[in-house]
């Protein structure tokens, strides 16, 4: 089965310590190491590329799209968009469109919130992707986190209610009625591999593809330690250990697996 492997293309300091900082040249390194693991994989993905990045590093965008893979938009910002009105998150998506889509010359097809911050209290956003002609969104969540998420929400991709608007969830694997996350991001470097493997390798023995997510970032170990900024111990910890196994990980997920971009994944589920 053909499953879906995404990258929210984001600048660490920037996107999780401060929104305030100026992109790094990280995220442009960051960003071939991935390329390059990608093309020795012969594997296609989804870059939702955020705004200040493609404004930072228009050449890093246009690399991107030349090697094939698919873009979409990751918001201008970084702004959790429970934090925004309805017409701050409007302008937001706009911004990042013309951004992005003005660098590639191509159609914006999708569309992941930063932090997956389409919740309960701000579903009211899917709303605005549809105006937009926004044709799949991959911000929800369906666990229970402090930070995000629905826990209620359906797991497979399908349309949302009343709208021509595709949400593709981030995957989980289900215990005792639970939804638990299983591979992607923080749960790629702390989860024992075996754990990743059998979730994908049940969710496609039952008709499902796995929409799988990571940052160029998880793929530095040494980038937290070489920026000129006091990180906590508690931080370094949460957000960087286990760095050093990402790249295998992920090679052996490439090599184990099959993956594409979102939107070949959801024409292979005929919903695109």
């Amino acid at each position: 089965m053909l499953n879906a492997f995404t990258i929210d293309l984001e600048d660490w300091i920037q996107s999780t310590y401060d929104n305030s900082r100026s992109i790094t040249h990280f995220v442009h390194d960051n960003t071939i190491k991935l390329l390059e693991l990608l093309d020795d994989k012969n594997t296609k993905a989804t870059f939702f590329v955020l705004g200040l990045v493609a404004e930072a590093y228009p050449d890093l965008i246009r690399e991107v799209h030349k090697r094939g893979h698919e873009i979409a938009s990751h918001g201008y910002g970084h702004k959790l968009v429970f934090t925004q009105s309805p017409e701050e998150f409007k302008d937001d998506i706009k911004h990042s469109i013309d951004t992005v889509g003005s660098i590639t010359n191509s159609k914006i097809l999708g569309y992941r919130a930063p932090d997956f911050s389409i919740i309960s209290e701000s579903l009211w956003a899917l709303e605005i992707l549809d105006e937009l002609g926004i044709k799949y969104d991959s911000s929800i969540y369906p666990i229970k986190n402090p930070r995000y998420g629905i826990p209620g929400w359906p797991r497979e991709p399908k349309k949302v209610d009343n709208s021509d608007l595709i949400e593709f969830p981030i995957s989980t694997i289900t215990l005792f009625d639970i939804n638990l996350p299983f591979v992607g991001g923080g749960y790629t470097r702390l989860l024992p591999y075996p754990v990743m493997a059998f979730g994908i390798r049940h969710l496609n023995a039952n008709g499902m593809p796995v929409n799988l997510y990571m940052h160029p970032y998880e793929l530095n170990d040494s980038e937290l330690k070489r920026l000129d900024i006091d990180i906590s111990f508690k931080q370094m910890l949460s957000q960087g250990l286990n760095r050093k196994k990402v790249y295998s990980r992920i090679s052996t997920l490439l090599t184990q697996f099959t993956f594409g971009t979102i939107t070949e994944a959801l024409q292979n589920m005929r919903l695109l």
